[in-house]
């Protein structure tokens, strides 16, 4: 058997026919930094594509987040990750070693975070394409374009990667979640008032089992909106009563009932949850005005109305 010195030592075009056999990702982690002449065939080699998805291997993995995209991640124009691993495990290796990217290919692993934390630390307004596959074709191409267009309107904590970011989803409830997020703005925790704006009633909680419009400001029509996503990602939102704390929940309807947010409200502070009732909701801004629609988080909801208008919240 040949001494490992000599085999390391043979010329370059003999290890590219060898590379022929491998991934690039056991390229790199069986020959990068053998030594100089190995290191330069291995770069030589991988030009400008790279593909990261479906390593199983930890430790390979780790090593090309580690060693191998801080010394070639600067030519890389095109690259794949992802699945089995999480974004937040290799996003900071995206930013720091790959400023050239024109495509980035991104397997989510939705099964362990949410869609929406994708969009948020991906998604921004120099994007020239974005690209949602499922089951390897393209779909909704509407809410890509709404996606990337909300961008210009709401404050993204996007670092851009690539002109051209592909975002493969591995359910279709992703699709929802995405189309949800593409239609909600963007809320600070902090004191609100409900009003509606046909009537310049503003919603209050009473100590009936329902919510009631009221013509007076008073105490009970102050609430506490919180971000239920602790990174602020999700765009979901709980309401609660500054005064008692008490969560506003609103009563899912049969699929045969209208929306309509009346006297007879089906918002409550006092109603024991359930299945039937939604406490999570989502806000829409309404032009360039500080002024949003709500609607509750659940599947095909609408928005909040009174007698077909819509409810609107404003600024305490």
């Amino acid at each position: 058997m040949a001494p490992l010195s000599s085999l390391i030592n043979l010329p370059p075009e003999i290890f590219y026919l060898i590379f022929q056999y491998l991934n690039k990702e056991h390229i790199g982690y069986a020959f990068f930094g053998l030594n100089d002449n190995l290191t330069s065939a291995v770069k030589y080699y991988i030009k400008q594509e790279l593909n990261l998805t479906n390593i199983n291997n930890e430790n390979i993995f780790q090593f090309c987040l580690t060693t191998f995209l801080p010394s070639i991640g600067y030519k890389l124009r095109y690259l794949s990750i992802g699945y089995p691993y999480c974004l937040s495990t290799y996003l900071k290796s995206i930013q720091n070693y790959c400023p050239n990217l024109q495509i980035l290919n991104i397997y989510c692993q939705t099964h362990l975070e949410d869609i929406r934390h994708y969009a948020t630390y991906l998604i921004h307004h120099q994007l020239i394409s974005l690209i949602l596959m499922y089951n390897n074709q393209i779909i909704d191409e509407d809410i890509s374009i709404r996606l990337v267009n909300r961008c210009d309107n709401e404050n993204y904590r996007t670092i851009p990667l690539t002109s051209s970011l592909i975002l493969n989803i591995t359910s279709l409830n992703d699709l929802i979640l995405l189309k949800r997020f593409s239609e909600s703005s963007y809320l600070s925790n902090g004191l609100y008032m409900i009003e509606c704006v046909s009537t310049g009633r503003w919603l209050t909680d009473s100590k009936d089992d329902l919510c009631i419009m009221s013509e007076k400001l008073h105490r009970d029509s102050i609430f506490s909106i919180k971000q239920i996503d602790m990174y602020e990602c999700t765009r979901e939102y709980e309401l609660y009563n500054e005064g008692t704390q008490r969560r506003l929940t609103v009563l899912i309807p049969y699929e045969d009932n209208e929306e309509h947010w009346i006297s007879s409200s089906i918002l409550s502070t006092h109603r024991q949850e359930s299945s039937r009732s939604c406490s999570s909701f989502t806000f829409e801004r309404i032009g360039n005005d500080n002024q949003f629609s709500i609607r509750p988080c659940y599947l095909h909801a609408k928005r909040l109305q009174v007698a077909g208008k819509r409810i609107i919240i404003s600024i305490c």
